[in-house]
């Protein structure tokens, strides 16, 4: 009898053994299952690392059938602009620096434009207000192609390492910034082009050269209105752009192109433009008198930081602006936030601002 108790006990001590292997089995099964989601969803589907970023969504609406979009993201004194075309691609130009706030106010601007991948990303210059946001914009969103400075490799910035590092990563088609580079519309309907206007190939031997030279400049028009987006570079460069467009009459950036309804020629047109980015933030050494008196721009859109060290945007870059067309419009993002430029397929045109 003893003996029967005893084996029963045994019995059930064995099986009490056997469940709790079972269970653990189970929980270790269950964890390695909910580790691989964790990993396949932070590769394939969006990096966990950026879920914090939706908590800095601003309010913005969706983009209408037709209607083209300018955004000048308020990043400080840096720059960051990103263009939602008509047919539904999207354009970053540049990412501001590498801070915190900088990361939240690009990364949630991006996210609450709902932007899956971009289509197109360019890094105007490798100077860090441009640049250093720019590796965490393609390791969240990706893009299918990338436009860099002729010069990058040589860069000895972190940011330009990390650029190079997530673009390698994202597996882009990685093109070279340079006059005539042009992104066509496939919709005659909306019809849309962007041009660079410059840099012309660079000797990198030539040390008069500045990293904020070689700024790409790029031209977009949609629906007969017109923008021009100068970069960081100097009044040297804007003044050399200005009198090569006047000596051939605008002939020089005029453009061939094939596209699927037939050939058409792209020509960019500055004068009486409807807006300008001021180059260089507003530098005192940039937006000068050529520039302004040749475009005389409705509307004009400042990236800067409150109180920047800079005094940017400089009163004569302002002045220069004003004495070209008095009714001009200022827009700074430094005194307004975040600043949303739409332009509907009528041509119309508003101003938003955004806040965060």
């Amino acid at each position: 009898m003893n003996r029967e108790i005893k084996e029963a006990a045994e019995r059930a001590a064995g099986t009490k053994r056997k469940f709790r292997w079972n269970a653990k089995a189970v929980i270790a099964i269950v964890f390695a299952l909910l580790l691989l989601f964790i990993f396949l969803v932070d590769i394939y589907i969006h990096p966990l690392r950026y879920v914090w970023v939706y908590a800095y969504r601003p309010e913005i609406s969706r983009r209408e059938e037709g209607e083209l979009r300018v955004h000048f993201v308020d990043v400080g004194q840096g720059d960051c602009t990103i263009i939602e075309f008509p047919d539904g691609k999207v354009m970053i130009i540049d990412g501001g620096d590498e801070s915190v706030k900088v990361q939240r106010s690009v990364l949630g601007y991006c996210a609450a434009l709902e932007i899956d991948t971009f289509d197109y990303l360019l890094l105007t210059h490798a100077d860090s207000d441009h640049a250093g946001g720019l590796d965490d914009v393609l390791h969240m969103f990706g893009a299918e192609t990338l436009f860099l400075p002729q010069f990058i490799e040589t860069e000895t910035g972190i940011a330009a390492k990390n650029i190079l590092k997530e673009a390698s990563r994202a597996k882009a088609e990685i093109r070279t910034s340079r006059i005539y580079e042009r992104i066509v519309s496939e919709d005659w309907d909306q019809f849309y082009y962007l041009m660079f206007l410059s840099p012309m190939y660079l000797d990198e031997k030539d040390e008069e050269i500045t990293s904020n030279d070689t700024s790409a400049v790029v031209y977009l028009e949609y629906a007969g209105r017109r923008l021009l987006l100068p970069g960081d570079i100097s009044e040297e460069i804007e003044d050399k752009i200005v009198l090569d467009y006047l000596m051939t009459m605008g002939e020089i950036f005029s453009m061939p192109v094939e596209t699927s309804w037939g050939k058409i020629n792209l020509m960019p047109q500055l004068e009486e433009l409807d807006f300008l980015k001021a180059a260089h933030h507003g530098s005192g050494s940039s937006t000068g008198k050529a520039l302004c008196t040749l475009c005389g721009p409705d509307e004009v859109f400042f990236s800067c930081g409150a109180g920047n060290g800079y005094g940017h945007p400089n009163l004569d870059s302002i002045a220069n602006i004003l004495a070209a067309n008095p009714d001009a419009q200022i827009h700074r993002t430094d005194e307004l936030g975040s600043i949303m430029l739409t332009i509907e397929q009528n041509g119309e045109y508003t101003v938003e601002y955004i806040r965060g």
